[in-house]
């Protein structure tokens, strides 16, 4: 900037020279002079170079490192560049890893989305997972209808605010396991570490019971990881998107039975549009509303596979 205001100065001190010149001098030496100034503005010519570092995004806990360098071309009296600015952080700040875990909690809907809910938990998503090497991307149907695949639960977790253990905690706590393959209990471990760390999670839990009966953490299973299918677009963040659609309809079937017909001393049931009563419009708008749902479906059925680090890229943007 200050290389700039000295280009705006000696730009007008040369011409407040001109007009001195052309006061007492002739024209045709102004006119040199003029020249000269124009030839020593087009050497200043300038431009900015910009990069910036790696950020790092966590949910509560933000660490950005940003790197910024913007150098000035100038003629040769000009100020070096300007040196390396870097955000301030301590150099003794770590920066922390985000890790990845997979399990198989029941339906998928709910716990994807109570998970969210946890410190440390920066994102989650649902697929399809657990069956046998070389199998084809499933479809929801092939899911319901088949014996190998089990809905799971793909999370991304700052491990600097919370650890396996307690990622293994919240599985435990928010799964809503069923009685087949596809709802089962299931830790899938990324590596022969993760496999030691949950059997060793499994045994503590079980021996903290005093009593006899069978415990709860029976019925998880540990597996290693397989490859993991991202689940159609539908559902995705399921709940969130659905608990106003299904207030709206409810809404739409009170309309359509006539439930606000009294509303407003019978002016509301009186009502018409384009010549259609209200009960028969919210008749109509909740059909249709039927209708793109299944429409959604049919567009957004693709099931991807997803790779080890792709949520954690994901939650790192």
């Amino acid at each position: 900037i200050s290389d700039i205001t000295n280009s705006i100065l000696n730009s007008c001190f040369c011409f407040l020279r001109m007009r001195m010149v052309m006061i007492h001098q002739n024209i045709m030496t102004a006119t040199l002079i003029f020249a000269s100034s124009c030839l020593a503005l087009t050497g200043q010519i300038f431009t900015s170079a910009f990069s910036s570092g790696s950020v790092i995004r966590k949910h509560d806990n933000i660490h950005v490192v940003r790197e910024r360098r913007c150098s000035l071309f100038v003629p040769a009296l000009s100020p070096p560049p300007l040196p390396l600015v870097t955000d301030p952080i301590s150099s003794s700040t770590s920066l922390s890893a985000i890790r990845e875990a997979t399990f198989g909690m029941g339906c998928f809907w709910e716990p994807a989305e109570s998970l969210l809910k946890k410190p440390g938990i920066l994102a989650t998503t649902v697929g399809y997972t657990g069956a046998p090497p070389k199998k084809k991307a499933p479809t929801y149907d092939a899911v319901c209808f088949g014996n190998y695949w089990v809905e799971g639960v793909r999370v991304a977790y700052d491990d600097e605010l919370v650890s396996y253990d307690q990622v293994l905690d919240y599985f435990f706590q928010l799964q809503k396991p069923g009685y087949s393959r596809q709802y089962a209990s299931v830790v899938f471990a990324n590596d022969a570490t993760e496999v030691k760390q949950a059997t060793q999670w499994k045994k503590e839990r079980i021996a903290k019971q005093s009593d006899n009966k069978i415990s709860p953490y029976e019925i998880v299973e540990i597996e290693p990881v397989s490859p993991f299918y991202k689940a159609e677009e539908y559902h995705q963040r399921y709940w969130e998107k659905q608990r106003l659609r299904y207030l709206i309809a409810i809404a739409l079937i009170a309309g359509e039975s006539g439930a606000y017909n009294d509303f407003f001393d019978g002016a509301l049931g009186r009502s018409e549009v384009f010549g259609l009563p209200f009960d028969s419009i919210c008749g109509g708008v909740f059909f249709v509303g039927a209708a793109w749902m299944l429409l959604e479906r049919l567009l957004a059925g693709e099931v991807k596979e997803l790779e080890q680090g792709d949520l954690t890229a994901a939650a790192g943007d």
